[in-house]
């Protein structure tokens, strides 16, 4: 696994958080390689934020830019049994992952990212099927309905009630249900949080986001964020404010597509960050990407959970951005978060 470090959480934070290091870089505020690469090759730096506007979008031409080249590293038979999870008002299609012939296991349901309105389990399959090899649990990944089609809270409801049918079903499956962990990424992790927070949170051991977009409000709204806030050399600063603008103008166009009432922009079911009651959390592990540009409001969550007694630890990768998760077998950072992950719920 990669080497480690503690870290304050942020500047004046009382809090600290497990600093991963880029392999073989001795420095700090730093870019990863991988990201730098990725920016170069794109041949576009996007160092000013615009306003956005989705009156020309096309969403299939978005969906199809989603998720990133991986690779499945397991060495290990995996079983993937697609299932249609049938309710009175609905299908939920989900898929398990798991070694076969295997006595009753712990799970972790996956919430796949996507803005909300993209993402599918297929984009993350190497990944669910890695962490069920390394984690000996069953996986289950949430086709959850779409926006702009379903918008909030057609997505959170699809999962929240998939958690409850696999607690009253577990036995069917040879799942242990007191033994059973949420996690997501990005849209997934703020999804993931939400069920944490629901009623359905009782019966979950442990909660993941991966760098969670635990807000969608729009950054010119928020008395959080600057990009003063992420430090880096000045020579990857153009690194740093790409990517970071490249998902502060995404979560403004996803919050016109995700939400039907701009007021929902606070509800904790949307923005898991202004959960006022967090009671129904019993333990949280996030995962961070150094320059994402939701860690501020992970950040700031965390504190929240420790203000209010209720175990959290932070693990933040150095130099990575958003999205890292979906390059396994491409970066080392995402194959050490999976190994992470199967600590935790072993």
């Amino acid at each position: 696994m990669l080497q480690t470090t503690t870290m304050p959480l942020s500047k004046g934070s009382l809090h600290s958080c497990t600093f991963k290091r880029i392999p073989d870089e001795t420095r700090f505020h730093v870019v990863d390689p991988n990201v730098i690469q990725k920016v170069e090759s794109s041949g576009k730096y996007i160092l000013t934020y615009k306003e956005p506007d989705t009156t020309y979008l096309n969403i299939h031409e978005l969906r199809k830019e989603m998720g990133s080249p991986n690779l499945d590293l397991c060495t290990e038979e995996i079983e993937e049994i697609p299932y249609l999870v049938s309710l009175s008002d609905r299908k939920i299609p989900i898929t398990f992952f798991r070694i076969p012939n295997k006595e009753k296991q712990s799970a972790i349901v996956f919430i796949h990212g996507g803005g909300y309105i993209g993402g599918s389990t297929l984009v993350l399959q190497n990944q669910c099927r890695f962490l069920a090899e390394q984690s000996g649990a069953t996986v289950i990944s949430i086709d959850y309905r779409l926006a702009p089609e379903a918008p909030f809270p057609a997505a959170f409801d699809d999962c929240k009630d998939v958690v409850k049918w696999l607690v009253h079903h577990a036995d069917h499956w040879n799942i242990d249900p007191n033994n059973l962990s949420i996690a997501g990424e990005s849209a997934g992790g703020a999804l993931a949080v939400s069920c944490g927070l629901s009623e359905v949170g009782k019966y979950l051991k442990l909660v993941i986001p991966i760098y969670g977009a635990l807000d969608v409000c729009s950054a010119s709204d928020l008395d959080y964020w600057d990009y003063d806030l992420y430090d880096v050399i000045p020579e990857h600063k153009k690194y740093v404010i790409t990517r970071l603008n490249r998902f502060r103008n995404l979560n403004g166009t996803l919050q016109n597509l995700y939400l039907n009432d701009i007021s929902d922009a606070k509800n904790p079911m949307a923005s898991p960050l202004y959960a006022i009651d967090l009671s129904n959390l019993s333990n949280v592990l996030m995962i961070e990407a150094e320059y994402d540009y939701f860690r501020l409001s992970n950040d700031l969550f965390a504190e929240h959970l420790w203000n209010a007694d209720i175990p959290c630890e932070v693990i933040r990768y150095q130099g990575m951005d958003h999205g890292f998760y979906d390059r396994l077998g491409y970066c080392e950072q995402t194959k050490d978060c999976i190994l992470e992950i199967a600590k935790h719920i072993k």
